[in-house]
């Protein structure tokens, strides 16, 4: 049985019937391989063997016993239950994975098809795989789509060869027969694109390629290459459709993934192991993103795809995206305020690699290969293996725990989940209950308690207590923290000592991290705008424009924009109105091209208005406190309140100088 799972979509439907009469009707409904039990604890054992950790189970049942109930409940493998009864026995309300009662298979089918969906979005969310290990080592991993496609060795299989084993595969199953003697009857290269429609066609690609992706199963990805070869054959550089590249994905991430986009956003690739099929629509994406989940410790997660380096293929509303497309995460930013303010959304802002980069990325671990005597066919011989002892382990190549998972306490956990949700008192209540907090847990805290709940003296406790059990690049970070807690107390001067230890610190590390001098470097030049040092100020500024732009790489326009924001305030302060303007309008333009929708053009749009009314440009001064209006909709945002505040002064110096 644990075999056969590798064969088949990543979603096992089990059906636990004590009355054995159940299966018949529902297979009827249903394509996907089932298995029925009638006996609890064999059910379990089989749900055990063959769900791997990024893999699901749904549990169809027609038991309303709560000792039952609770077991399934209890088990982290099965994402859902639907119960077929006619009984009208109230189902606890804690069995948060029991998603209804129904009376008739018809009736639960439409909510199971859509779970169905829910699941597949998540678990080809889940099959992130990061470009480095969490020690800064090559993830072997990460690179094997590239080798593998251009490549492997074995000898090209055809489709009577997929059809032939796929009869194996899914014997006895007559309905999936019949699915893949239409395949065998009706398929043409020409037209491989149709045969991605799960329900009008599962096979071959739900029902078989889809999870042999997400697993690297190469006997099954060298029985479908003809197929894949097909389906590649179809996509274009999406930059060159003419076409929006603009696309977005909706799903559920585990907080240990969304941990490390957010500690690794200067410098780090991800490709996910699947093809990718994002969305033109926000709204679809963000609606698949905020959908219930009943697995623990998820996080709602939006990911906000510039794809014109991509290859792919648009299909009506979906961007159809090529496998282990590699990217740069440019930003990751928690966003409250969806449905009625009740959902923290993570946002990961990505871009596709460019393809003269990307070559160049797979060309040196190729290089790197070869000096250390292994050879390209050695790679993909261990890839098996490797697969293998993944699994005897309880882990997937999608989901590997990182080091701060397996060191996390079930407190720290707690305190994340709440922080998912934007309850930032009952993190910090759960965070304040671990023994000896480590330097991670001690910033996570002091960070909530300045950005979110505005307790400046807690914060600064928080990071003077991590400082002091701090090493290496965790001292480095901590000072940042501190220098910021220092600067938003006015203690400008001991923000100031901050800041410079960090940058010493930074500035002698190798290799250096160009993105993290910029960080220090604006909160030093901060510091120093405060005490009136321009001169020292504008420096730092000049200094982190500088890095920012020409050596943190992926260039983060964002982060370009706020540099050039600051500069001009700087200048503005010394009394170069004219560069002061043109930093100004730099920042709008770059928001303008990478920010719309983002508060942060309303912001930049707001200081360019109120530099042009100290210039007395009264008009343009209007104009662009109405542009930052329109950019920023939402009443009572603290920038558009600044901009209603700033249109009322000069709603007055207009007046005076009429009277």
């Amino acid at each position: 049985m644990a075999t056969t799972s590798l064969k088949d979509s990543g979603i096992h439907i089990v059906v636990y019937d004590e009355r054995d009469k159940f299966l018949p009707l529902i297979r009827k409904a249903i394509v996907e391989p089932m298995i029925s039990f009638n006996h609890l604890a064999s059910c379990m054992t089989y749900i055990d063997e063959i769900t791997r950790a990024n893999e699901a189970t749904v549990i169809i049942t027609t038991s309303t016993d709560d000792r039952v109930l609770k077991t399934f409940q209890s088990s982290n493998l099965i994402e859902a239950v639907y119960i077929s009864s006619t009984t009208n026995k109230p189902i606890d309300k804690s069995l948060t994975k029991v998603i209804g009662v129904y009376s008739r298979v018809n009736d639960m089918l439409p909510s199971l098809f859509e779970t169905l969906d829910s699941i597949e979005f998540e678990l080809n969310g889940n099959s992130i795989l990061f470009h480095n290990n969490d020690d800064g080592s090559d993830n072997l991993d990460f690179y094997f789509y590239q080798l593998w496609f251009t490549h492997n060795l074995t000898q090209k299989l055809t489709k009577a060869d997929l059809t032939e084993q796929a009869n194996l595969f899914y014997h006895p199953n007559k309905q999936m027969k019949a699915v893949i003697h239409e395949f065998n009857a009706s398929y043409d290269k020409s037209d491989a694109l149709r045969w991605i429609d799960k329900y009008n066609h599962p096979f071959p690609y739900y029902m078989l390629i889809s999870n042999a992706l997400r697993t690297h199963d190469q006997h099954v990805l060298g029985l479908v290459r003809f197929f894949i070869s097909d389906m590649t054959r179809h996509f274009k550089l999406l930059s060159s459709l003419h076409i929006t590249t603009q696309a977005y994905y909706g799903t559920k991430l585990p907080i240990s993934i969304v941990d490390r986009l957010e500690h690794q956003t200067a410098r780090e690739i991800i490709a996910f192991q699947c093809f990718l099929p994002a969305t033109k629509s926000r709204a679809n994406a963000l609606a698949a993103a905020v959908k219930p989940t009943r697995r623990r410790k998820m996080v709602s997660v939006l990911f906000k795809i510039d794809a014109g380096n991509a290859y792919g293929v648009h299909m009506s509303d979906i961007t159809l995206l090529d496998m282990a497309t590699p990217f740069h995460v440019i930003n990751v930013s928690r966003c409250a305020g969806f449905n009625n303010g009740q959902q923290i959304v993570t946002i990961v802002q990505l871009v596709a690699l460019d393809q003269v980069y990307k070559g160049q990325l797979y060309e040196g671990f190729i290089q790197k290969q070869k000096k250390a005597g292994r050879t390209i066919e050695d790679f993909l011989l261990e890839t098996v293996p490797l697969l293998k002892a993944n699994e005897s382990a309880g882990k997937s190549r999608g989901s590997q725990k990182s080091s701060y998972m397996q060191n996390i306490s079930e407190n720290e956990a707690r305190a994340d989940e709440y922080i998912s949700r934007g309850e930032w008192n009952q993190a910090i209540e759960a965070m304040s209950q671990i023994e000896d907090p480590s330097v991670r847990v001690l910033n996570k805290a002091g960070c909530i308690l300045r950005e979110y709940l505005n307790n400046l003296p807690a914060a600064l406790d928080c990071h003077e207590r991590a400082l002091r059990q701090a090493t290496n690049q965790e001292q480095a970070d901590t000072l940042v923290y501190l220098g910021t807690v220092y600067n938003d107390m006015r203690q400008f001067d001991e923000g100031m000592k901050c800041y410079s230890q960090a940058l010493h610190i930074y500035e002698n590390q190798n290799p250096q991290d160009p993105a993290a001098i910029a960080r220090c470097l604006v909160g030093l030049g901060n510091s120093h705008w405060a005490c009136k040092q321009l001169d020292e100020a504008l420096d730092c500024a000049q200094r982190a424009l500088a890095l920012r732009e020409k050596e943190v790489k992926p260039r983060n326009d964002f982060d370009i924009a706020g540099c050039l924001g600051n500069m001009g305030n700087i200048l503005h302060d010394k009394g170069d109105m004219k560069q002061a303007l043109a930093c100004a309008k730099r920042a709008v333009d770059l928001l303008n091209q990478c920010g719309k929708g983002d508060p942060r053009l309303a912001a930049a749009l707001n200081n360019l208005g109120a530099m042009y009314q100290v210039c007395g440009d009264y008009p343009k001064a209007r104009e662009n406190f109405q542009r930052a209006l329109d950019a920023l909709p939402i009443e009572n945002h603290p920038y558009r309140i600044s901009t209603l505040n700033n249109i009322a002064r000069l709603n007055a110096i207009e007046k005076n100088q009429q009277s």
